[in-house]
């Protein structure tokens, strides 16, 4: 699912890899890659297959990567995370001197029961930041700043009716596609 270049620079794309979230193809159908940028924290499970593909996943020549999210259960449980970085905690760069940045990820998780042994409900909420200075790769000059800030949300809920098999519905929001819903 890679952009590359040959031998002879000849530039293509690769859509030999697929992605799935909770079943549902979130294969970015334009340059192969995952369609999804997903909060790690929400991931229960992820399954990579690279041979010997299921019929399941019918046209992936590839790898297929298959993510299956948490749920609440009857106990609250949540997570809260923050990562950051910037030009300092890294080496500095040899081909331009001014280049400063810094980012940061922050998240955080819950999940519990809304009815007891029936109805459960796990959501997210994902706040990325970046901001990067440019400089000129000839003069090694600063140019201008550049700040890409995105919000993520995500919601599942569980509903055990007297069936033994749960009813699921999620809700993701993609930083990089908002108009987009997996």
């Amino acid at each position: 699912g890679v952009n590359y270049s040959d031998i002879g620079g000849n530039i293509g794309r690769s859509s030999d890899n697929f992605y799935y979230i909770e079943g549902i193809d979130v294969t970015d159908p334009y340059n192969g890659q995952a369609g999804a940028d997903l909060n790690t924290e929400i991931i229960q499970e992820q399954n990579v297959v690279t041979g010997g593909i299921p019929a399941e996943f019918v046209g992936s020549p590839g790898l297929v990567s298959s993510v299956i999210t948490k749920s609440g259960g009857n106990d609250f449980h949540g997570s809260v995370n923050y990562f950051f970085q910037n030009d300092s905690l890294m080496e500095d760069n040899e081909h331009v001197d001014s280049s400063k940045f810094t980012a940061y990820d922050a998240a955080f998780t819950l999940g519990g029961p809304i009815l007891r042994d029936k109805l459960w409900f796990f959501g997210s909420y994902r706040k990325v930041n970046r901001e990067q200075d440019v400089s000129s790769l000839d003069t090694g000059e600063y140019m201008r700043t550049v700040t890409s800030d995105a919000d993520q949300g995500y919601f599942k809920a569980t509903w055990a009716p007297s069936s033994p098999i749960p009813i699921t519905g999620t809700y993701l929001t993609d930083p990089r596609n908002p108009d987009g819903r997996v």
